[in-house]
């Protein structure tokens, strides 16, 4: 059967444009969503430093701190970034920096595989940079550097933050300190302390004499461990550590982070770790700046999305089945004939119009 020239140009392109909303929707915008390969953001987070005063042997008032952290892809490899986390933190002594280094998934940001050739922390399953996309409610593990474990935390509550929707996530851990970044420093100020040493013990007799200014609730367990401990006891530094998230409900990345975390010392008597006295405790939370400044890219980003997942894509499926319609409805030319009814050759395709035109 025949088909006139411009209804099979009609068709064609109609199919075309279904197959590109197609593409865009599955092939286009999943690529577009991954972690970029120049990535290079920043976020400042604001909050106190108390530690521990040696005349009371109880924690200070504190010091106002901040902290710069930057998060930065250093390669990628396929669908794997290694990324670098910097954090400086800014004290009246002066500026510390503390970097570690990831392989993550640009597609779901979980962990991955490095590269061959390349050394990065093993983040043991817990999130470092951002939960996926469309994140859900359930319980996640959140990577905490200071005692490199992954970290439970729990879904609380969905709430809007600076008209944002964010599910609520919170956990609270204790495990070793296990950074030598952070664990060099602690050791360092007991061996100040005993005047001798490296850190890792106390004199029995010193440690005994701290009892009464210990916390009410832990006097007892320790004055039951250094009973049978040796002149020199073991010990054991920890970290008590706070999470609090904001997880933006589209993205998966937390516009807000609070954290409480405070080193404690323990001593070690057998495989028992009995807490003694808090050594710090810094609590910070993301800066408003830096709040606002997450959010206004998130909801740029939103319409970005919206346009390329929903009406780019709805645009032009429409747009081609209708060309597709057109196609079909016009498919073969009209019979020539010298009978009555027959039309002029030259007017078949302009008499529609005249009749639309009139009507």
């Amino acid at each position: 059967m025949a088909m006139r020239r411009s209804s099979i140009v009609l068709l064609i392109v109609g199919l075309l444009l279904i197959a590109a909303a197609a593409a865009i929707k599955y092939v286009a915008v999943p690529q577009l969503s991954k972690l970029p390969e120049d990535t290079n953001e920043a976020a400042t987070f604001a909050g106190t430093l108390r530690q521990l005063d040696p005349t009371t042997f109880a924690l200070d008032a504190g010091t106002p701190i901040t902290i710069d952290r930057s998060v930065k892809v250093d390669q990628v490899a396929g669908d794997t970034a290694v990324v670098t986390s910097t954090a400086v933190t800014h004290l009246p002594s002066g500026d510390s920096t503390d970097a570690h280094t990831y392989a993550i998934s640009r597609t779901d940001y979980t962990q991955a595989s490095a590269p061959d050739g390349v050394q990065v922390e093993d983040q043991r399953g817990g999130v470092t940079l951002s939960f996926p996309m469309n994140p859900t409610t359930d319980d996640a593990l959140v990577y905490d550097s200071v005692t490199r474990t992954a970290q439970p935390v729990t879904y609380t509550e969905t709430s809007t933050l600076e008209g944002r929707e964010v599910f609520g996530f919170t956990g609270t851990t204790t495990a070793p300190i296990a950074d030598p970044a952070v664990l060099g420093p602690v050791k360092a100020g007991i061996a100040a302390l005993a005047q001798n040493g490296d850190g890792s013990t106390l004199p029995k007799a010193m440690l005994q004499s701290l009892i009464p200014a210990l916390p009410a609730d832990r006097t007892d367990d320790a004055r039951r461990a250094l009973e049978t401990v040796p002149d020199q006891v073991p010990l054991a530094f920890t970290s008590q550590n706070t999470t609090t998230l904001a997880v933006d409900t589209r993205f998966g990345a937390p516009i807000n982070t609070a954290q409480t975390q405070t080193t404690v010392l323990n001593v070690q008597s057998g495989n028992v770790t009995v807490p003694l006295l808090d050594l710090s405790e810094v609590q910070i939370q993301t800066s408003d700046a830096s709040i606002q400044s997450a959010v206004q890219k998130f909801v740029q980003g939103e319409r970005q999305l919206n346009l390329l997942t929903v009406w780019v894509p709805l645009a032009s499926a429409l747009l081609g089945a209708l060309l597709t319609i057109i196609a079909i409805i016009r498919r073969t030319p009209r019979e020539r004939g010298d009978g009555p009814g027959t039309s002029n050759p030259n007017e078949s395709l302009t008499q529609p119009q005249v009749t639309r035109a009139r009507g």
